[in-house]
């Protein structure tokens, strides 16, 4: 009797199994065929090889799958293969997934231990191939028939009924579910399957309504009944409580399903569910929403893919009416209302769509910013990435963008250039295959420099980005590209690698009170100052507790703390001054600052003077705690603890 393995080929970055492999497992059994999926991507790499040799030697497959899905995956089906092939030279081997059924023909020219690929929808030619039957009469086989590779002319597939009588929530076929469970709930949660196939036709996507027809033959979706997705949710409900959905073909059949689990005792409440939107949130959706799902115990995300700041180049992008900006943080700021702040929403923007000249990137970049500082004023919790363009496979921008779109063997040569990270004189944060050649190289160059280097200055002096942006708007970009163009030119590639923050931050602070028609900030200097100290601390660790006698004497580490002319740290509230009244007359605030290993803790200079000047030489602890009130004293507590006030010795 015919047993398959299915295994769900590995990558570093993308380790979610596709919702379709768990439909066909069910689909399979339903017919009598065993199946079993094993997902390398769970275990250490180092055990992927034994791991999956031992499910081999016990599964004793006739027949292995091979889910090569989404392009990230392409090297582990590769990998997986070849222990397939050191397991037996016999057992038959079939592809599937988008990128396996892009590249049918070619993929198996290309790698010789392939058997078949099936071709969009695997149900009935799995179940085929399982049964022996002729395989030149299998729907969407591509077979070897001698030295040619032939595509079988007949097509499948699966219809409505077929696709409702599928669970995809039954996580018994798949080894080791729970660590599944386990390691997908640290990121979005268990996806959530309502159908195939998708109503929109982004450039940039392996999924859209243009890729769907190219890689599945699909021209239309197909979608379940609520009574077979809540059939799913059943299922899940022993194994997991957070649900990922990012299928918003139509909005309707998604109110519906959630008023119908509100509906249902079993489901109402139980699960968390983070939900990747195409349109806008209305009142009713989250209303709904919230009484479907749990909104306490897991924080709710909701993500959104506006992927450029320019409308008119999303609508382009995206081929067809969508949300303005404008109009998109209106709504962060509605859910961030109607949840009481008691959520997370994620802001998708990438670059190097192919629209966008030099000019466009640069002016998106400065807008970028200014969205960012306006989500920080709004007190929104809003979360915002600037990523590489993936460059998904079958999408209009891969067809438009290579000679020879087919080609697996030129695809996965450059991927592994890009894996190794030789393909490119920076670091790239997605499978990047594209980037468009009317952007000069020394564009690019500099580009990403600036972008790598504001995203540094972001994550270790935010202060300096926001105020800076407030007082200059995008013209301190422009000063910021010329220092770091010139430390990329003197330092090469290790620029990437070890950036040169404080250089580059003492620089810009010199060219911009050089002069320019804006006058720079009366406190720029001490701004400076102040993100030049932060810098220094970064990672600076706890001192935690020594060992012994406790010390009776302290003293302030003089390289713990300095004093500036502005809170910086309280940012808002700074950021508010500045743009509601004239910065050149905004008032001084002598503010302390106390470098901790996780946050900078600022106190007025008045406060300092009372609780922290008298330990700016050596002090009995005791005698000075006398004078403090509780939590004065509880925060010398903690100072201590982190470090800033250390052991000392009277003379």
């Amino acid at each position: 009797m015919s047993r398959l393995l299915i295994i769900n080929c590995a990558s570093p970055y993308f380790f979610y199994i596709p919702m379709g492999t768990f439909g066909l497992c069910d689909f399979l059994a339903q017919n009598g065929l065993k199946t079993r999926i094993f997902s390398p991507s769970l275990y250490p790499e180092a055990e992927m090889g034994a791991r999956l040799a031992k499910v081999l030697d016990t599964e004793q497959p006739s027949h292995v799958g091979l889910v090569c899905h989404w392009q990230e995956t392409a090297h582990g089906l590769l990998d997986a293969l070849a222990a397939v092939r050191a397991w037996s030279a016999t057992v038959v081997t079939v592809g599937g997934g988008f990128t396996a059924s892009f590249f049918a023909e070619n993929l198996l020219h290309t790698v010789a231990g392939l058997d078949y690929v099936v071709v969009g929808d695997p149900e009935q030619p799995m179940l085929q191939l399982l049964r022996g039957n002729d395989p030149r009469t299998i729907p969407n086989l591509v077979r070897r028939e001698g030295a040619q590779v032939v595509r079988n002319d007949h097509a499948w597939l699966i219809d409505a009924q077929t696709l409702e009588s599928m669970a995809f929530g039954d996580l018994r076929p798949l080894i080791d579910s729970e660590c599944y469970i386990d390691k997908i709930s640290t990121r979005l949660g268990f996806p959530l399957m309502l159908g195939r196939g998708c109503v929109f036709d982004c450039a940039y996507c392996g999924g859209s309504r243009h890729a769907f027809r190219l890689h599945s033959g699909r021209h239309k979706p197909v979608v379940r009944s609520l009574a077979a997705v809540l059939g799913d949710l059943h299922r899940l409900r022993s194994s997991t409580r957070i649900l990922y959905l990012c299928y918003e073909n139509d909005q309707a059949f998604i109110k519906s399903l959630f008023r119908a689990i509100a509906d249902d005792p079993a489901l109402r409440g139980h699960f968390t569910l983070h939900y990747g939107a195409w349109h806008l949130l209305d009142q009713s959706f989250l209303e709904l929403y919230r009484a479907a799902f749990d909104c306490t115990h897991v924080t709710p995300i909701f993500e959104f893919s506006p992927e450029v700041i320019d409308d008119r180049h999303r609508a382009a992008i995206k081929r067809g009416t969508t949300y303005s900006l404008a109009a998109l943080e209106d709504n962060c700021a509605e859910i961030a209302a109607f949840f009481s702040g008691k959520v997370r929403i994620e802001v998708f923007f990438s670059r190097y769509h192919p629209p966008l000249s030099a000019e466009d990137l640069h002016l998106e970049l400065g807008q970028l910013l200014a969205f960012k500082q306006r989500m920080l004023l709004a007190g929104l919790p809003v979360h915002t990435c600037f990523d590489h363009l993936s460059t998904d496979v079958a999408s209009r921008y891969w067809q438009q963008s290579r000679p020879d779109p087919e080609n697996f063997a030129a695809f996965l040569e450059q991927k592994q250039r890009v894996d190794q990270g030789d393909y490119y004189p920076f670091p790239v944060d997605n499978l990047c295959l594209l980037i468009p050649e009317h952007l000069p190289p020394a564009f690019v160059h500099d580009f990403e420099a600036l972008v790598f280097l504001l995203e540094q200055l972001e994550h270790s002096g935010h202060e300096l980005v926001h105020i800076l942006t407030a007082w200059y708007g995008r013209y301190w970009l422009d000063r910021l590209q010329e220092v770091v163009a010139w430390s990329r030119q003197r330092l090469g590639n290790v620029f990437f690698t070890d950036p040169p923050l404080d250089a580059v931050v003492e620089a810009l602070g010199e060219d911009l009170r050089a002069g320019s028609n804006i006058a720079p900030p009366p406190f720029l200097a001490d701004l400076i100052r102040f993100t030049r100290k932060k810098l220094q601390h970064q990672g600076t660790s706890a001192a935690g507790p020594t060992a012994g006698k406790p010390a009776t004497v302290y003293r302030l580490d003089p390289d713990r703390f300095s004093i500036h002319e502005q809170d910086y740290p309280e940012l808002r509230s700074l950021l508010s001054r500045l743009r509601n009244g004239d910065g050149h007359r905004i008032a001084y605030r002598r503010t302390v600052c106390l470098f901790c290993a996780g946050a900078i803790v600022t106190l007025s200079h008045a406060a300092f003077r009372t609780i922290l000047l008298p330990l700016t030489q050596p002090r009995p602890l005791a005698d000075h705690l006398h004078t403090l009130d509780a939590h004065q004293q509880d925060l010398i507590v903690h100072l201590i603890q982190e470090g800033v006030l250390v052991p000392a010795v009277i003379d």
